[in-house]
């Protein structure tokens, strides 16, 4: 009310200051010319007086949509520092992860489906990974570690492009290490074997033509540092049984996630799912597809740096992209073992090297790696947590909704 009074005033006295000034200046005459002086300029306020300093409500508008972008882009996109490899061999090491990736992208280079490369890389992953078994049966008598390659041969209705084909695939290869605490951790349940794992997938082969630094020799860095820290003596045993499964053939329409639900012989004991994806060569890692609700939840609480759209989710199956990850296959109420709760994730900047020969390693931007991991590891320790306190009752109204149109929409507020 003070500041209505105030500026009634100030109106009322430019004006009885502007008929004071009209009545004393000299009338011109007729035949006069008009002058030739500058005009002072003013601005009008909204209800049509003249007020010094006006600012339009646009421009201020505008003004604090920058500084709300700026602010966002600091937040969201300012990646970590990435922990070099001989950082505390408790912590996650985005140099550790990227030497993988090295090995893969770099040495191996391209790995598509069928070819020497892609058995080169077979050969690289399950040694990695038997290694880190084999450390952890010597390390952690606390902890249950198995390693297992499995070769599938089976096939799949797809419905691709809106059209229906049949995907047969023969002799893939899945390397997978299941972790479990060989007593209860931290809870008064009993694990079930059914429905009581945490699925972590990447996949190591790649498109024609790809080196596939980040999509995705670097997932499978990130899973195999994950895999580390995980058996290594400080660190606690999992609430739940974590099963890691590096895969040898997502390129090919996710023939390897299919051959894991349908045929391996774990198939049965992942209650959850945290796909591990790549489409761009930078960070931050975005969360974009999600299934059964309390996932997201547990993401966006959780993990440190959370980033989420389900916009590209929208995209993908509005406009009909031939785009896809092994997320679809894990989620499929159609198949035995699917219809599983996750989460789906891809690094998404510099989308120009997804699927060329740009997409090497030295390519990743620093830090999106350092990122990518602390949020997995962290959406893990979560994940498990939920499935170790879910009775059967509970898993029943939680899982993922089968019926058409259903789903959520989520997105970053700030």
């Amino acid at each position: 009310a003070v500041s209505a009074v105030e500026s009634g005033v100030r109106r009322a006295m430019l004006r009885r200051r502007t008929s004071a000034s009209t009545a004393s200046a000299p009338k011109a005459d007729a035949g006069s010319p008009p002058s030739r002086g500058r005009k002072r300029r003013s601005s009008k306020s909204p209800d049509g007086n003249n007020e010094e300093g006006f600012v339009h409500p646009a421009l201020l508008l505008g003004f604090l949509a920058a500084l709300l972008l700026v602010a966002r882009w600091s937040v969201k996109f300012n990646l970590p520092a990435a922990l070099p490899a001989d950082a505390p061999m408790e912590l996650f090491s985005e140099d550790r992860a990227l030497a993988h990736a090295r090995a893969l992208a770099d040495d191996i280079g391209v790995r598509v489906v069928g070819t020497a490369g892609v058995e080169a890389a077979e050969r690289y992953v399950a040694a990695a990974a038997e290694a880190l078994a084999s450390e952890a049966r010597a390390t952690r008598p606390d902890l249950d570690v198995e390693f297992l390659v499995h070769r599938p041969t089976g096939s799949f209705r797809l419905n691709f492009l809106n059209h229906d084909i049949a995907n047969a695939y023969t002799n893939l290869t899945n390397v997978a290490v299941r972790v479990r605490a060989r007593k209860p951790a931290g809870t008064r349940f009993e694990p079930r074997r059914k429905k009581s794992a945490v699925l972590l997938n990447a996949h190591f082969d790649t498109t024609l033509g790809s080196p596939g630094g980040a999509d995705c020799a670097s997932c499978v860095g990130i899973l195999l540092e994950q895999l580390r820290v995980l058996i290594h003596p400080n660190s606690n045993p999992p609430l739940s049984p974590i099963i890691f499964l590096l895969n040898g053939g997502e390129e090919t329409f996710m023939q390897a996630a299919h051959g894991f639900v349908a045929h391996h012989p774990w198939a049965d004991e992942p209650g959850a799912v945290i796909n591990v994806e790549a489409t761009g060569t930078s960070g931050p890692d975005v969360l974009f597809r999600e299934t059964g609700g309390w996932p997201a939840e547990l993401y966006m609480k959780h993990t440190p740096r959370p980033v989420a759209t389900a916009t590209v989710r929208d995209l993908v199956r509005f406009a009909n992209l031939p785009v896809d990850t092994d997320f679809s296959v894990f989620r499929d109420p159609t198949f035995e073992n699917g219809n599983l709760p996750g989460v789906d994730i891809a690094s998404m900047l510099d989308g120009y090297s997804y699927h060329t020969d740009r997409d090497v390693v030295g390519r990743i931007r620093k830090g999106s790696i350092q990122a990518y991991g602390e949020n997995v590891m962290r959406a893990t320790e979560a994940f498990a947590a939920k499935l170790a306190i879910l009775d059967e009752e509970t898993e029943t109204k939680e899982r993922v909704p089968t019926e058409p149109g259903r789903g959520g929409a989520f997105f970053d507020v700030f």
